[in-house]
């Protein structure tokens, strides 16, 4: 045991500058590895990935009381609380652009975990794009618009693009740029930090990504860092955000009779493709006069808690595949509405459909 104890000590104390990486990358490739660069890359490990470690060595030592409050020290009941709500059976990617994980989240019960993580490579450059060519991986949520192959052999097995930049990029943080991916790499010794703003996996992590992901529907959350909640905290949020979403609905229904409801559910701040809130306004009254009734059928709904703290505080990010009935127009869109708290109350701040 006091060798046990020795080898922790040695492994949880020692820093070194080379990049870090996890705990599942270093077992990967442990057979590539000379004892000297075995021990660096361990030592190299993110504190979390080191509690990891010293988790499965006092699980083999047998040490169960040890183990239960490691446990409790690594998770200690918080929860992802970037993903707020998911469809049955569809993932949701978490980047995290400081360690370079990629995760995938699903829901069990209400509540999101952590399922599958990969090492993944992100922008030369910290912090959030800003304009085109910064070498930066922009944060937000976003969503794959479809799997494109027949590429250069620099992207690997192919690429997944997201629709950045989004409305919200466009209108409120006139962030410019394109072609952000996630795609793969003809080169597995691809140093960290070293995109022009894309997302690169080894092919091999991509080939097991591209049968989790779905087009138009899994979301992409792109973050500094992961954010954590304590559970009664998430599940508040969580109720809170759904309730508004079917009060908005509900309120749409009844703009035949009376407008006012649905149009105070937007921000004075908010944002569409054709205009700012009061172009949106006058709009809605326009086409609500031949309005005699709707019905809106919300299915597929996603909900995603962006990781930064912007100028009108969080955002929040909700995806629906929407019915929509009336007696002169019928259609079916998938939704996107960008969400933010002002003061107690939650308001639209851009609508956009996929």
């Amino acid at each position: 045991m006091r060798v046990l104890t020795f080898v922790l000590m040695i492994l949880l104390t020692t820093i070194v500058s080379s990049p870090a990486r996890t705990l599942e990358e270093i077992v990967a490739n442990i057979g590539s590895y000379t004892p000297e660069e075995l021990q660096q890359a361990i030592n190299s490990l993110p504190q979390q990935e080191k509690l990891k470690l010293q988790l499965l060595l006092l699980t083999y030592a047998g040490e169960n009381k040890k183990v239960e409050e490691l446990l409790k020290k690594l998770y200690s009941g918080k929860l992802v609380s970037n993903v707020i709500l998911l469809p049955k059976n569809i993932p949701a990617i978490v980047v995290d652009k400081t360690n370079e994980i990629l995760y995938v989240v699903k829901m069990d019960r209400g509540v999101p975990y952590i399922v599958r993580k990969f090492p993944c490579i992100t922008g030369k450059r910290p912090g959030d794009k800003l304009e085109e060519g910064d070498l930066r991986t922009p944060e937000g949520i976003y969503f794959p618009m479809y799997w494109k192959t027949n590429l250069p052999p620099i992207y690997g097995l192919g690429a997944f693009p997201l629709n950045y930049p989004n409305l919200l990029d466009r209108k409120i943080l006139k962030r410019n740029g394109h072609g952000i991916w996630i795609h793969g790499t003809d080169n597995p010794n691809r140093p960290p930090h070293s995109t022009n703003g894309c997302i690169v996996l080894k092919n091999e992590y991509l080939k097991v990504l591209k049968s989790l992901i779905l087009p138009k529907r899994t979301p992409v959350i792109i973050v500094s860092n992961l954010s954590y909640s304590s559970k009664s905290e998430f599940l508040s949020v969580q109720k809170s955000l759904i309730n508004f979403i079917f009060h908005w609905k509900k309120a749409w229904e009844e703009t035949p009779e009376n407008i006012t409801p649905y149009l105070n559910c937007y921000s004075k701040n908010f944002v569409w493709e054709r205009g700012d809130f009061t172009s949106w306004v006058r709009y809605k009254r326009r086409i609500t006069k031949y309005k005699k009734w709707i019905k809106i059928k919300i299915t597929d709904l996603t909900a995603a808690k962006d990781g930064r703290i912007l100028s009108f505080g969080n955002l929040y990010v909700v995806r629906m595949k929407l019915d929509y009935r009336s007696n002169n127009y019928d259609s079916t869109t998938n939704k996107l509405l960008y969400i933010v708290k002002e003061g107690k109350q939650w308001k639209i701040l851009g609508e956009e459909n996929l």
